[in-house]
């Protein structure tokens, strides 16, 4: 069936002008895909938050359990099966690492997918993003084999997050031990500049919260927005000093502008960095519909989208790295607080199976 369906794909990619590795949301292009996601769309389902879709979904276990993308959760979190009925979801596990959360549905006997190994997937290689629909989302490519990330891709970015214009590392003791976040540069117009702060300064406290890490000074400032002021006490040397910083706002980034340019079916992800390991494809989908699988010509799901990262980049969460976090999500050790999700109200009782559309 491969075989068959290169050559189909060639075929209609060389028909097509401009020539491009991406399908688009033509019908006709999509249907040779068909085949390849038909068993990975049994096990996706559309998320909902205040009755819009926010979201995909992969069932990750027949008792209802589902994989989505945490930071498009806002509001009420319904679930859309297949046959169109729309259930009431709760928020179990929320990870920001990941940007992964596990939603509870009362439902029985779902088809939870299996996942196979990235990293052996070569760059050139065709994938396919299964969808709520028996045609797949988007069809594309391997840009860049399973990696780590580096520099900045690293460093969550929350455009709604208040701008203190440090670039931080964590600062630790002779032992070891985290003992604040180390300013290593300051923005030359950022908030931190104009209240005072200088490079090597060591944040130890943020409105009266003890800062031991760079990562919670991250968290301390994500309940903020541009224009509040903070308290941030520093250690400069040997002596403690105290700067009311006025937070600005995110600076724009290159995804901020083709978000401006482009089409706003196709708008970036809110939350497109901050990921430790990707798998890189050229597809071209809606930031609405990340959290589905991916997968390969044989059908096999390689990960989750989890970012449209780029004009023509988007990011998969390698199965590699979700497969340890599942029964981690399941036993409770990444409960959700109220910042990362909605409470949800209990759970009606289990329906009947549902069956699948096409």
């Amino acid at each position: 069936m491969t075989a068959r369906l290169i050559a189909v794909v060639g075929a209609l990619v060389a028909a097509t002008a401009p020539v491009s590795a991406q399908l688009t949301a033509d019908s006709k292009l999509l249907a040779p895909f068909r085949p390849v996601v038909e068993k990975a769309t049994e096990s996706t389902v559309r998320v909902r938050c205040d009755d819009k879709d926010a979201a995909l979904g992969t069932v990750v276990d027949s008792d209802g359990f589902i994989l989505t993308k945490l930071s498009e959760l806002k509001g009420v979190v319904k679930v859309k099966l297949s046959d169109g009925t729309e259930v009431d979801a709760k928020t179990v596990a929320a990870d920001k690492g990941t940007d992964l959360a596990l939603l509870k549905i009362a439902a029985k006997n779902l088809k939870a997918v299996t996942f196979a190994d990235s990293k052996a997937v070569p760059r050139g290689n065709w994938v396919a993003s299964a969808g709520p629909t028996s045609d797949p989302v988007a069809v594309g490519i391997v840009s860049v084999m399973t990696r780590k990330l580096t520099g900045r891709d690293v460093i969550i970015t929350n455009p709604n997050r208040g701008y203190l214009g440090v670039f931080p590392e964590d600062a630790k003791d002779e032992n070891g031990k985290g003992i604040g976040a180390k300013v290593t540069d300051v923005s030359p117009d950022g908030a931190a500049k104009k209240a005072g702060l200088l490079a090597g300064d060591v944040i130890v406290e943020m409105n009266g919260k003890a800062v031991t890490s760079q990562q919670q000074m991250r968290d301390l400032l994500e309940g903020l927005k541009g224009g509040e002021a903070v308290q941030v006490v520093v250690k400069r040397k040997d002596e403690m000093k105290s700067f009311k910083v006025t937070l600005g706002s995110a600076p724009k980034d290159r995804g901020d502008f083709q978000n401006a340019m482009g089409s706003q079916k196709y708008t970036l992800s809110d939350r497109r960095t901050g990921f430790g390991e990707v798998l890189q494809t050229d597809m071209v989908i809606a930031a609405k519909d990340c959290g589905g699988p991916v997968v390969d010509l044989e059908g096999n799901v390689l990960g989750i989208n989890i970012a449209r990262a780029g004009r023509v980049e988007t990011w998969v969460l390698p199965s590699e790295v979700i497969r340890p976090l599942l029964p981690q999500f399941k036993a409770g050790k990444f409960a959700p607080t109220s910042a990362t999700s909605t409470p949800a109200k209990p759970l009606p009782a289990a329906p009947a199976p549902h069956e699948k559309k096409k």
